[in-house]
């Protein structure tokens, strides 16, 4: 969730706020989807996938990994490298506190190790691990890296081409949660040549390759190290601030989820709104990479109008995924759940992250909007997962009533529920139309819920997470002096259509082309003279 004004920085305007009406700071209106397309579209839920047994993936995990691990090259642990954090990242990945907008939960650190099994290079590459020959018929690499202090650990790597017949896996060892992911394949999971691998708890990864072929596997990169701390596992803390993963009674005492989120957060397993039980199987917690940080949002899939065949959509907001280079690093947790009497929050996400890697279909400030494509379908620890229906009708001066699930730093599914306030004072750039202003009425939402749609009584996307806007920004309980901040997705739908509603009226222009109002442009900015004016 993002923050629009710190206290002091809002002071006068929230004072003007208080005593006099604000209107949207629009130049001009908006016009609203109906004016635009003549009618309001709107798509239905799509389910995916077949029931099964909550422990058949944990089950093909163990499997993977112990056999990976029986596999593993002989000599890799002896010549494991080791990465160490300075004081101050050790310090920011741990330390308690509150946050807003993105949840931050990591950081990334500078490797650029160069991978080459061929040649005169091939000794280098065994320094880095070992190298086990198979005969003709392949040989295995293993690279093992330590990082003292991580709570859980992925690897970025770069110009991955694997030949047919070469594989790569990464596996964790010794740690309470068994993990192995994969194979990798090919040119990774974009297709680009850009792998992040999946994230597996501890102190140490096993990267390995598993070649059953002769063909030489071309020299790759080993970028970086993301490395999370303990504000990733999202543990209890007791009231001194040390880790304390057994500390039950700190949930009663400060929230019905974990202890460091705020007391109004609602549990989402205590809730069975009809309005809301879908979503549950379509919203997911994200990891990503921004700059030299990793972080949280949160986002759901999204259904499209046309033809049968499902493509995994994933809407979230700009503010989370504003790029190409964080949209390739997004790693997805389907059903992060816990229980209502006895929250369990002392476990990031499930046993196994859905997907890796996504491409960064349409994003735009304007209703701060992101639309991703998952590099693969998501199939969730149940088997099943849905596709929310969306409405484009503009409901930003209504008193619609608005429901939400989000995972507020990191925690497992919250729920909160909003009240549309057509007279909220608004904030900066931020006009009514292009966002939505409500007063939250059930529960409430913190760092980590950014990104997260807000559905209607029908269950229907209408909108995704921004932040607040009000006088008392660091109480996120207060609805009354702050109202909760979505991009409106009447305002986002134009610049969608192509992906969501193929057919369903015009799409909009790039950059450059010719235009008469925002609205025709992706990017929502139409400049210039009249009779001449440009996307920009």
């Amino acid at each position: 969730m993002k923050k629009t004004f710190s206290i002091t920085a809002i002071l006068a305007l929230a004072v003007a706020a208080v005593l006099i009406p604000v209107v949207a700071q629009a130049a001009r209106p908006v016009p609203s989807v109906e004016e635009f397309f003549g009618f309001a579209p709107q798509a239905q839920i799509q389910w995916v996938g077949t029931q099964r047994d909550l422990e058949v993936q944990g089950q093909a995990m163990l499997g993977l990994q112990q056999h990976l691990l029986a596999n593993q090259a002989a000599g890799a642990v002896d010549r494991q490298m080791e990465v160490r954090l300075n004081a101050a990242e050790q310090q920011r990945i741990d330390r308690v506190g509150r946050s807003e907008g993105r949840y931050f939960v990591g950081v990334g650190k500078a490797l650029g190790l160069a991978v080459d099994l061929n040649g005169p290079a091939r000794n280098a590459a065994a320094r880095m691990g070992a190298v086990q020959e198979l005969g003709e018929s392949g040989r295995t690499w293993t690279f093992a890296l330590h990082v003292p202090g991580a709570t859980a650990l992925r690897l970025h790597l770069t110009d991955v081409r694997l030949p047919p017949g070469a594989e790569l896996y990464v596996y964790n060892v010794g740690n309470r949660q068994v993990q192995a992911f994969g194979p990798y394949a090919g040119r990774g999971p974009n297709g680009n040549g850009d792998l992040y691998t999946n994230t597996v708890f501890g102190e140490q990864i096993f990267l390995q390759l598993v070649q059953t072929t002769a063909a030489p596997v071309p020299a790759f990169q080993i970028e970086s190290v993301g490395v999370m701390g303990q504000r990733f596992l999202a543990p209890r803390y007791n009231p001194e601030g040390a880790f304390s993963p057994n500390a039950n009674y700190l949930v009663a005492a400060l929230s019905n989820l974990c202890s460091f989120n705020a007391d109004c957060i609602e549990n989402a397993a205590c809730t069975s709104s009809s309005a809301v039980n879908d979503a549950k199987q379509a919203v997911a917690s994200i990891l990503f990479q921004s700059g030299g940080g990793y972080y949280i949002c949160t986002g759901g899939l999204i259904a499209h109008n046309g033809d049968t065949n499902v493509v995994p959509y994933f809407l979230t907001a700009h503010h989370c995924i504003g790029n190409s280079n964080e949209a390739s690093s997004v790693e997805t947790y389907f059903d992060y759940t816990t229980t209502c009497n006895s929250p369990n929050c002392t476990q990031p996400y499930n046993n196994t992250g859905e997907t890796v890697g996504s491409t960064l279909l349409a994003t735009g400030s304007s209703s701060d909007y992101s639309l991703l494509q998952l590099s693969s379908t998501p199939v969730s620890a149940d088997g099943v997962t849905a596709y929310l229906g969306w409405s484009a009708t503009d409901i930003s001066g209504s008193t619609a009533g608005l429901y939400r699930i989000s995972h507020p730093q990191g925690a497992p599914q919250a729920y909160s529920e909003q009240s549309v306030d057509p007279s909220a004072p608004t904030c900066g750039t931020l006009p009514r139309g292009r966002f939505l202003y409500s007063r939250d009425t059930v529960g409430g939402t913190e760092g980590g819920s950014s990104g997260s749609p807000v559905v209607n009584g029908s269950g229907q996307i209408v909108g995704q997470l921004y932040g607040a806007c009000g006088t008392n920004l660091n109480d996120v309980c207060d609805a009354v002096n702050n109202a909760t901040v979505d991009g409106a997705f009447a305002s986002s739908y134009p610049n969608l259509t192509q992906w969501l509603d193929p057919g369903g009226g015009p799409t909009c222009s790039a950059k450059g082309a010719s235009c008469s109002n925002d609205i025709d442009c992706c990017s929502n900015k139409c400049k210039g003279k009249a009779g001449s004016k440009t996307c920009k």
